[in-house]
C-alpha cells in the first residue's frame, strides 16, 4: 500500500527520496498512518522527518494524547516538537472561532518548524473523507468556486498524501496491523456541523451513490483542472494581479468588465490568496468605481487603497516605521523600505545620468538626514523657481497615501529638502564645473 503512496507523489512531482519533512502528528488514526508511511519512506527512499504536535488545552484528554505522542516518538526515534497554547480561551478564537483559530496557529508553527528543519515538504494525514467533508462545510458557508475542492494533494508546500483514500482504508489498515491511536471524544459531538457531515451525510452518500466517495475524488480533479486553466488564463493573459505580496490589482484591467464580472473576477483572483466574502468584494469593487484617486479602508484585519490605477490589498497592523535617520558617509541605510546611501565622489557628467541618483555640490551641506514628510514642508522641485508643497508635489506624482507617509526626504543640517525620494531633487545646489560632489542614491529595497 506504502508503494502505491509513494508512487502516486512521485507521478505528481512530489519526490520524497532524500528529502525532508515537517508532518502533524495528533496521536489519532490518520496521523498514525501517516507516521507508518513516512516510517516506510524512512527505510526505503532515505527520507528524514520530524513530528510537531499541538495541545490546544481544549480538552483534559489532550494532556494525556501528549503523553502518548511522546512515548510513540521515543519508541521509533522521531524528533518531536511541541506547541501548547491557551487557544480556546483566546482573543483569536473568539474573532473567528476555535476551528480556524487553532487552524492558523497550527499553519505558523508548521512554516516554523519548516524553516527550523530546512524542510521540504509540510505533510498531513488528511484523507478524503475530510475533503468531501469541506466541500458540504463550504456549500453550507456559501463558497466560491475555490471552496469546492479546498484540500489538495499539493499546496505549495504541504502536501496531503491520503486526500484520495478513504478513511475505512486507514482505519483497516490500523486495525489489521493491531496499531493503537487516541480518539477524540468531541468527534462524537454533533453540535459541530463538520461531525453532523461526518456521522450522517458521509454514510448516506457512500450508500446511495455508486461508488461512494470515490466519484467526489474524480469531481475534485475535474473542477481543479478548470481552476487551474482560470489560473493560467487570468494570470498569463489578463494580467491583473500585478504583485501578490502586497496584493496589487491593476483598476484599468478590471474597469474593462461590467459590474457583475468584476466582482466575480475580484473574487476569483482575490480567494486564491486571502479569505474574501461577497461584502468585501461589494467594499473593493465600490473603491474601483469611486472617481476618488485615493482611498485607504481597513477590512478585516486588512488594509485596503486605491492608490490612482492600483488597488493595493496588505495584513493590517500597527503602522511601524522610521521617522529620521541621520546619514553617515560611505554607510548604506534602510528606511522604510528604500536603501539609501551618500558618499562624496569626483565629479563627472556621466553621474547625472545615472538612475536612483542625485548629485549635489559640496557646499550643499555637511550633515544629511532622511526623513518623514511634515505638514509644513516645502521645496523648489528640479526644473521650478518657486517653491511648492512636498504633500502637493506628492499627489501630482501620483504617490499613494500609504507610501506619502514614508518615502524619505532628504534634509541637510539647514533643514533644506534636497529631494524627495527617488522623485525629485531640488532646484537649489546646482551643480557647476566642480572636483568634488556629494551623491545620493536612494532606491526601493
Amino acid at each position: 500500500m506504502f508503494k502505491d503512496i509513494y508512487e502516486n507523489l512521485r507521478k505528481n512531482g512530489i519526490c520524497l527520496n532524500d528529502k525532508r519533512v515537517v508532518a502533524g502528528f495528533s496521536g489519532g488514526s490518520d496521523s498514525m498512518f501517516l507516521m507508518m508511511f513516512l516510517l516506510y519512506c524512512r527505510k526505503n527512499h532515505k527520507l528524514s522527518f520530524k513530528f510537531v504536535h499541538f495541545n490546544h488545552k481544549e480538552r483534559e484528554a489532550a494532556f494525556d494524547e501528549e503523553i502518548f505522542v511522546k512515548k510513540i516518538c521515543k519508541t521509533h526515534k522521531i524528533e518531536l516538537s511541541l506547541y501548547s497554547d491557551d487557544t480556546m480561551n483566546s482573543e483569536r478564537t473568539r474573532e473567528k472561532g476555535f476551528e480556524m483559530a487553532g487552524r492558523e496557529a497550527r499553519r505558523k508553527a508548521f512554516i516554523k518548524e519548516k524553516n527550523d528543519f530546512n524542510a521540504d515538504y509540510i505533510m498531513t494525514g488528511h484523507h478524503l473523507d475530510d475533503a468531501v467533508e469541506t466541500f458540504f462545510l463550504n456549500i453550507e458557508r456559501g463558497t466560491g468556486v475555490r471552496g469546492i475542492n479546498s484540500m489538495k494533494l499539493l499546496n505549495g508546500y504541504f502536501v496531503k498524501p491520503f486526500i484520495h483514500i478513504k478513511k475505512k482504508v486507514i482505519l483497516d489498515y490500523l486495525k489489521t496491523k493491531k496499531i493503537q491511536y487516541v480518539t477524540d471524544e468531541t468527534n462524537k459531538d454533533e453540535k459541530f456541523a463538520r461531525n453532523r457531515i461526518r456521522h450522517n451525510l458521509i454514510p448516506a452518500l457512500e450508500s446511495t451513490i455508486r461508488n461512494g466517495l470515490v466519484r467526489f475524488d474524480l469531481f475534485f480533479e475535474n473542477t481543479n483542472s478548470v481552476i487551474d486553466l482560470f489560473d493560467h488564463v487570468i494570470e498569463k493573459e489578463m494580467c491583473i494581479l500585478k504583485n501578490k505580496n502586497p496584493l496589487i490589482l491593476d483598476i484599468s484591467k478590471i474597469l474593462y468588465y461590467n459590474n457583475k464580472l468584476r466582482q466575480n473576477l475580484l473574487y476569483y483572483i482575490l480567494s486564491r490568496e486571502i479569505y474574501v466574502d461577497s461584502s468585501m468584494i461589494a467594499a473593493i469593487d465600490s473603491m474601483i468605481s469611486s472617481k476618488k484617486p485615493n482611498i485607504s479602508v481597513k477590512m478585516k484585519g486588512l488594509t485596503v487603497e486605491k492608490a490612482y490605477s492600483e488597488i493595493i490589498i496588505k495584513k493590517s497592523g500597527k503602522e511601524e516605521y522610521t521617522e529620521e535617520k541621520l546619514l553617515s558617509f560611505g554607510k548604506q541605510t534602510e528606511f522604510n523600505g528604500w536603501t539609501i546611501l551618500i558618499v562624496k565622489e569626483n565629479f563627472k557628467g556621466s553621474l547625472l545620468k545615472e538612475k536612483n541618483l542625485f548629485v549635489f555640490p559640496l557646499d550643499s551641506g555637511n550633515k544629511f538626514k532622511v526623513r518623514v514628510l511634515k505638514n509644513s514642508d516645502r521645496f523648489v522641485p528640479f526644473g521650478m523657481e518657486t517653491e511648492k508643497k512636498v504633500s502637493r508635489f506628492l499627489m501630482d506624482s501620483k504617490v499613494s497615501l500609504l507610501n506619502r507617509k514614508i518615502m524619505p526626504l532628504l534634509v541637510n543640517e539647514k533643514e533644506e529638502i534636497l529631494a524627495v525620494g527617488s522623485l525629485r531633487r531640488t532646484n537649489l545646489y546646482k551643480i557647476k564645473k566642480q572636483k568634488g560632489c556629494i551623491c545620493y542614491y536612494v532606491g526601493k529595497s
